[in-house]
């Protein structure tokens, strides 16, 4: 899984703010526009357009985010069910036929390859795969559901039903909502176990931008190891284990970052500041205040 925050952040800022040539207003570069994504993890369709607007006008743009299940995907959905429904009655030819069907359009759609494998094997079909099962690490045990402090539009539409949608990405949406209180939403990055986004500050100051990325691991134990790799050693300064509601957590600091990383069972949310400021350390109560709308806490 790559790992995002630093190495974008970086990217991203060398264009963020600008000054108008013989204007004093300050001019920011903000993205507005949609991005919908499938469940599946892929990008759908993406009208997003990058805006000089003054820095004073950044509340009234963003990009808004919308998870659907594409008509392929919904397909292959439909043929898993339709396996998993022969399993249930026994029919382990039924079962392997819709498995084989789905294999030949797209073999890494869920667990279908090690299903597959087991049922010829002569297994029963089973995979004990719990990460790739669409609901699971999702808070409430849910998958999709509102955007805790964001716009809450992740609902699909279309002929879905108005149901949420399923699938691995449905499980991590929520943790990067259009926009958080202080911060407007930027692209998302996305594959089916690991979304990152930008965020802008609607006020310019020292914080001049913020990064989240959500992974989803095999368990928690995974996750806890990943916490300690990408934020508890590389931000040793000032650093704290901390709760966030009942999520835990650590927070953490080296020169012009902030990062804090939190721990819902398997998935593993990394917030990260990039600051202009000679003591990052002040902004961890606003880096804890982000990740508690985010986890909804």
């Amino acid at each position: 899984m790559r790992h995002l925050i630093t190495t974008t952040m970086a990217a991203a800022l060398v264009a963020v703010m600008l000054v108008a040539p013989g204007c004093s207003k300050q001019m920011v570069q903000v993205e507005t526009g949609e991005i919908v994504l499938c469940t599946e993890g892929h990008v759908v369709s993406d009208t997003v357009e990058l805006r000089e607007v003054p820095a004073d006008e950044v509340a009234d743009h963003g990009v808004t985010t919308r998870v659907i299940t594409c008509d392929f995907h919904e397909k292959l959905a439909a043929l898993y069910e339709e396996a998993e429904r022969s399993l249930a009655a026994g029919d382990l030819e039924a079962a392997k036929r819709a498995f084989e069907e789905i294999a030949e359009e797209d073999p890494s759609f869920r667990n279908t390859s090690s299903r597959l494998a087991s049922l010829r094997a002569g297994g029963d079909g089973s995979s004990g795969d719990a990460a790739t099962a669409p609901g699971n690490g999702t808070p409430g045990g849910s998958a999709g559901g509102g955007s805790p402090g964001g716009s809450g539009d992740q609902t699909p539409g279309g002929d879905t039903g108005g149901q949420d949608p399923v699938g691995p990405i449905a499980n991590l949406t929520h943790y990067i909502p259009d926009r958080i209180p202080g911060f407007v939403g930027q692209s998302v990055t996305s594959d089916p176990f690991v979304l990152f986004r930008d965020y802008l500050p609607e006020q310019q100051g020292s914080i001049v931008q913020l990064s989240v990325e959500v992974e989803q691991f095999g368990d928690i134990a995974h996750a806890r190891r990943m916490l300690d790799e990408r934020v508890r050693r590389p931000f040793p300064t000032a650093g704290e284990d901390i709760s966030i509601g009942s999520l835990e957590g650590y927070i953490g600091t080296r020169p012009n970052y902030v990062r804090l990383g939190m721990l819902d069972r398997g998935i593993m949310v990394s917030l990260e500041f990039y600051t202009t400021s000679d003591n990052p350390a002040e902004h961890k109560d606003a880096m804890i205040a982000a990740a508690r709308a985010i986890a909804g806490q």
